[in-house]
């Protein structure tokens, strides 16, 4: 919020639609075509849902689920639930990539959680997906309510009240339903703002899924607090052609956007595949890079393909974040090149300290230093009893702040006990270095063996440095070994036939052996569905891994 203080979503959108009256968002349709529609007009597009919803008993402080597969339905959507008191948790649409709906088995879940709240689909998932534990009763068509609409009841709501449940997207298996006053979403948006100096006369663009924070708080709320207009493509569009975003940025001139890993890598694949391009993004002066951690080899193909097309090379702004803070954690400054700096493996493996490496030293680590935190928020790195560590010596990664949420819905969960010492970990290991955070990884990827701690990606990495292993076509995980009551290492393949990927196993148990020391438990081969991601594209391991154990995969590699 650039120079007022508003206290509450509601308030903010009203004097953004009053003082901005032709800005807006455009949404691209199906036909390629752009829908944009004003400030205004959303709000009175919202107030229409919000009579339609009251009509059905739906009133202030209730919860709903909001799974819709459009953003110029979910954006309406939300704002009508502001604006009535109404607490929404947007989650991905139920459709089905591969044969397990995970979308529509997380919708079940969270409807469970929030005590059998009304779930409001798009029209064709009312038609086409039935659940078995969502009673018919319970879910509204979208086309019902816009073909509805009544009077409204506008709620007064306050700064400490309760405006959304973010869930989180579920790396570890475990998504939780993150609690978001006004007050925290507010804070981190004004901070935001003044971090990465966001103007007015910025055009944002975004694929971002709105279910997610970095879409939501992110690539809405952000830029509608500065009074912006932005464009939006829904990400499924944006999955199947990601050339839709470079076009996007070059027909609007956009300025501020962003493109996680998860992005950069379909990106990446996108323009080698294709050679007669002509985007011109000279225009853009921030990509938000949020991803965890954030791949160094990506990032560096996806800068240097788009510097092509006159992107600078300062345009890319890493960034630390997560849910539990409603967004933003730390940025870097705006405007410079990216530094990523170069640590002894070793040092970091065997004594968990960060030692920059020297230029002869070939067995390092390339992080990315992710900068400061934002004005609200602080950050401390803590050991295993919870002492807080030097600069240096990774840890725990503790956060708190006006913009970190006081709790999960379920108050019962056992984590309640890091809310209630006033900072909460956020599952994250990494390190102080010069004063700016440093990420190693997360501490549910982390490997035990011989005595020390690798992580998952990291590994990953270094076999990326060997020919023939492309991105995203090998996973790496742990595993406990009963019988022998130690942890192995998995590394799942894609790929068919044993007798064929016998010779890059046998170069991968090589290579491990020799520069770390370490034995490869088992080589699982997988085919490219079966590897597992959450909604916002961070892999989820730990459903290889379970599926391991179940004997869902029989296809081993003996080298």
């Amino acid at each position: 919020m650039s120079n007022w203080d508003q206290k509450t979503l509601p308030d903010l959108f009203k004097v953004v639609m009053e003082r901005f009256p032709d800005h807006g968002i455009g949404f691209r349709q199906d036909d390629g075509t752009t829908l944009f529609r004003t400030y205004p007009r959303i709000h009175e597009i919202s107030l229409k849902l919000l009579g339609a919803l009251q009509s059905k008993g739906i009133e202030s402080g209730d919860t709903v689920i909001l799974s819709v597969d459009k953003a110029s339905e979910a954006i309406p959507l939300f704002w009508c639930c502001q604006l009535g008191g109404i607490v929404p948790a947007i989650l991905q649409p139920p459709v089905a990539f591969s044969s397990y709906n995970r979308a529509a088995e997380k919708i079940e879940n969270v409807y469970r959680l929030l005590d059998n709240p009304f779930l409001i689909l798009s029209h064709s998932y009312c038609e086409n997906w039935r659940s078995g534990v969502i009673p018919a009763g319970n879910i509204i068509d979208y086309e019902d309510l816009v073909g509805n609409c009544q009077g409204a009841i506008g709620s007064m709501t306050h700064p400490d009240d309760l405006a959304l449940i973010q869930f989180s997207s579920g790396s570890t298996g475990d998504p939780k339903g993150v609690m978001l006053t006004h007050r925290n979403i507010l804070t981190n948006i004004s901070d935001i703002v003044m971090t990465t100096n966001l103007r007015q006369d910025d055009i944002y663009i975004s694929w971002m899924p709105l279910y997610h924070d970095m879409g939501l708080v992110g690539f809405h709320l952000t830029p509608l607090s500065t009074g912006g207009s932005h464009y939006i493509i829904d990400t499924a569009d944006f999955v199947r052609n990601p050339g839709l975003w470079l076009d996007f940025i070059d027909r609007y001139h956009g300025t501020v956007t962003g493109c996680p890993n998860f992005g950069q890598v379909l990106i990446n694949r996108y323009l080698s595949r294709k050679r007669d391009f002509d985007f011109d993004l000279s225009s853009v002066r921030i990509i938000f890079n949020g991803a965890e951690p954030i791949s160094v080899s990506t990032m560096a193909t996806f800068i240097d393909n788009l510097s092509k097309f006159g992107l600078s090379p300062v345009a890319m702004l890493p960034a630390y974040g997560l849910a539990e803070a409603t967004l933003a954690v730390t940025f870097p400054p705006v405007g410079e090149e990216v530094r990523i700096v170069r640590f002894c493996r070793n040092t970091l493996i065997r004594e968990e300290l960060a030692v920059e490496a020297g230029n002869n030293n070939f067995n390092v680590v390339e992080l990315v230093d992710l900068g400061h935190p934002v004005p609200e928020c602080r950050i401390k790195i803590t050991d295993e009893s919870g002492r807080e560590s030097a600069p240096d010596h990774i840890g725990h990664v503790m956060i708190q702040g006006k913009n970190v949420t006081q709790g999960y819905w379920n108050p019962a969960r056992s984590d309640r006990y890091f809310f209630n010492t006033g900072w909460i970990d956020t599952g994250d290991l990494g390190f102080i270095h010069n004063g700016s955070l440093f990420i190693t990884g997360r501490t549910k990827d982390v490997i035990f063996a011989n005595g020390n701690k690798y992580y998952a990606h990291d590994l990953e990495h270094i076999l990326l440095g060997l020919d023939d292993i492309p991105g995203g076509r090998i996973v790496v995980a742990g595993c406990f070994d009963d019988s022998a009551e130690k942890e192995k290492i998995l590394v799942f393949l894609i790929g068919s036939d044993p007798d064929k990927m016998e010779p890059v196993c046998t170069r991968i148990r090589h290579h491990f052996a020799t520069l770390l020391g370490l034995h490869i438990g088992a080589f699982i081969l997988i085919r490219s569905h079966d590897i597992p991601y959450t909604s916002s594209g961070k892999l989820q391991r730990y459903q290889l891994v379970n599926r391991y154990k179940m004997g869902d995969f029989s296809r081993k590699v003996k080298c």
